[in-house]
């Protein structure tokens, strides 16, 4: 008998403990989202219960390391959020796109986190490409999520607008939000309401109920920030961990050696008896280097921002600067940084005549006496105010140092002092090619609409000789690839099946990559032979011409007449990345009533049948590479016979026109 008892009350004992795992939270009529009451009809909370019950039903292992993950994320998604000053209720949103998962991809090709397209991802910022994808790091790709959803709320003011538009993107949720939402602190969810909004409530309700009957977990994340070209194998010698460890949880890293080209975080998950050890070792560890001689430094210091009138701001060496975007000039770039034309002229040591050009910073605050490194070794073409900008050091103060009376033209190969005074008695120094070229280092530049070409900053005499001869076309060296569809979507709607990649899948092998030996070139075909053009008559008014005036451009121009830059160049039969001189006219505004002006028509160009072969660079991807000449992947694929879309430094790729 007292064997039945016991057995009965043993039974009754995990019938209880069961029955309280199993305990589901109530739905509430009304709730609280990132400061919004929303109020929940009765349809409303059938459908939240019925997501909150498929949720936490059945307790399997699945659901419990997902609450483990939970523990693990939060506290990092909770300071980021509250740092860039969004709604700490959006860490729910997290957990519906991914269930934390870095590695997760949906069925529509949005990897990580938060669930972001490349495109989408690229034009906030993130690196995405085959050695870094900056979607399955948790600081970046929550950095870059709050930044969207801060963009967006700029537009709709309301947060659950805001939310609903990280699935259908800002354009696409335009149509279907609610008039009256915008500034209001109080919405209603009936049978109608996406089940999107309904998703992300329903996680909020749930996760917050199960985490708060959680046992504290014992392992926690450390933020580690001095990355810049170390290995994962580097840093987990020197803080003792296991890099296999170390390897699981920073999977965005497919590569050996962590780039220097911006700091990177690697998430380091600790247990609480060695977190105050290896919290001591990181902060002992010594500061990252960039690659010695890679100037001017850029640091960007504005965020995305969906309005593009908004200046863009920079540090570049250490001081203030502004980016020069397309249609900027003197004045505009003088406005935003809220200072005189004249100073801004004086801080760049540019003259009134003189026109900015779009892709540079520009100093905002005084340059230096010195430079930051003690020589530079002058390139094909280069000025020495070129030069002065480079290092951020006075132009006054540089010819001073090199005995140079005026900024008059430099030689290549030329040693340039940029913090003694060159000695009196010592002549001018060159350096052959061969040295220059350890020397040389790719500009940089930032990409606005399609792409930016940064120019070859290094010609052989030979090439120059031929110049002289025939035209031929600019040849671009590198791209720094920020392209990105502003109307793009992190995640199409109802994609909710998530494909996570298995264990074995988190650590790709990495190819070895052996370093071109010089310079990657592109290979072109020889241009078509140049006709004579014709003058057309174009009719136009006496109010539809414009006289280029001082630093105006083709875009400030435009802008000033409320008009396209294509609109511009076709009246007047240009491209749009010609460069207009003062004094030229333009038509504005063309009509058919007044007299004509005549006006270059430039000749069609030659079809031809021709081929490019294309040098991969350090910074490119195939998708880098099929939007610089306008064709497919797919068709890069097909030309070059290529199983995937992975691409090598100095690989040769066969570009059809």
């Amino acid at each position: 008998m007292k064997k039945t008892l016991a057995f009965l009350l043993l039974a009754l004992c995990f019938q209880g403990g069961f029955a309280q795992q199993i305990t589901l939270p109530e739905v509430p009529k009304k709730i609280e989202f990132a400061g919004i009451i929303v109020n929940l009809d009765t349809d409303a909370q059938k459908s939240v219960q019925k997501e909150i019950t498929a949720l936490l039903k059945p307790e399997n292992k699945y659901l419990l390391d997902k609450l483990e993950r939970i523990q693990w994320y939060f506290p990092i998604i909770e300071n980021i959020l509250e740092t860039e000053q969004v709604p700490e209720d959006f860490k729910y949103l997290a957990v519906a796109e991914s269930s934390l998962l870095p590695d997760a991809i949906s069925a529509s090709k949005a990897v990580g986190f938060w669930q972001m397209k490349a495109p989408t991802a690229q034009e906030l910022g993130l690196r995405v490409d085959n050695d870094v994808d900056e979607r399955k790091n948790i600081y970046a790709s929550t950095k870059a999520a709050a930044a969207y959803l801060k963009r967006n709320n700029v537009i709709y003011k309301n947060w659950i607008s805001t939310l609903f538009s990280y699935s259908l993107g800002a354009t696409g949720v335009s149509k279907i939000v609610p008039a009256d939402w915008a500034s209001a602190t109080e919405v209603t969810f009936d049978a109608q309401t996406d089940r999107y909004l309904i998703k992300t409530i329903a996680h909020r309700i749930a996760f917050e109920y199960r985490i708060n009957r959680l046992k504290e977990s014992r392992l926690s994340f450390v933020e580690y920030k001095k990355a810049k070209g170390k290995t994962l194998n580097e840093i987990a010698s020197a803080l003792g961990i296991d890099v296999n460890e170390l390897k699981k949880y920073n999977s965005w890293l497919q590569t050996s050696t962590i780039p220097d080209d911006k700091d990177y975080s690697v998430a380091i998950l600790v247990g609480a008896d060695n977190l105050e050890s290896i919290q001591t070792k990181i902060n002992n560890q010594p500061e990252s280097v960039s690659i010695e001689g890679v100037f001017p430094v850029l640091k960007r210091t504005t965020e995305a921002t969906a309005n593009e009138e908004e200046p863009i701001f920079y540090e570049i060496n250490g001081k203030k600067g502004i980016l020069a975007k397309p249609g900027d000039d003197v004045a505009s770039l003088a406005r935003g940084g809220k200072m005189k034309i004249k100073d801004f002229l004086r801080y760049n040591d540019m003259s009134n005549n003189e026109m900015v050009e779009e892709g540079k910073v520009y100093y905002l605050k005084k340059k230096g006496r010195k430079g930051p490194i003690p020589l530079h070794v002058v390139l094909s073409g280069q000025t020495i105010w070129q030069i002065s900008q480079i290092y951020g050091i006075r132009l006054k103060n540089l010819l001073r140092l090199n005995r140079m009376s005026t900024a008059t033209g430099i030689q290549k190969g030329r040693v340039i002092y940029l913090q003694k005074k060159r000695p009196k008695d010592q002549p001018n120094e060159f350096i052959n090619d061969k040295e220059e070229e350890k020397l040389e280092k790719v500009p940089i530049n930032e990409q606005y609409e399609e792409k930016i070409l940064v120019k070859d900053a290094r010609e052989s005499e030979s090439e120059e000789k031929t110049k002289k001869t025939e035209p031929k076309p600019k040849v671009p060296e590198s791209i720094i690839v920020e392209e990105g569809n502003k109307n793009a979507t992190p995640k199409d709607k109802d994609e909710d099946d998530i494909i996570v990649i298995s264990d074995t899948d988190d650590v790709r092998p990495e190819p070895k990559k052996t370093p071109p030996t010089k310079q990657p070139e592109i290979i072109t075909p020889t241009p078509p032979v140049k006709t004579t053009p014709a003058k057309t008559p174009v009719p136009v008014s006496n109010t539809s011409v414009h006289n280029v005036d001082v630093g105006q451009t083709l875009y400030s121009i435009a802008r000033q007449y409320n008009i396209s830059v294509k609109d511009l160049a076709e009246w007047n039969n240009i491209t749009t990345s010609e460069r207009v001189k003062v004094g030229q006219t333009l038509i504005v505004k063309p009509t058919s009533k007044t007299a004509t002006i005549p006006v270059e028509t430039k000749p069609s160009p030659i079809a031809s049948t021709a081929t490019n072969t294309h040098l991969v660079l350090k910074t490119e991807t195939l998708y880098s590479i099929a939007k610089r000449y306008g064709v497919s992947m797919k068709q890069i694929q097909e030309w070059n016979g290529m199983t995937d879309q992975n691409v090598k430094i100095g690989q040769k790729l066969i570009i059809k026109k």
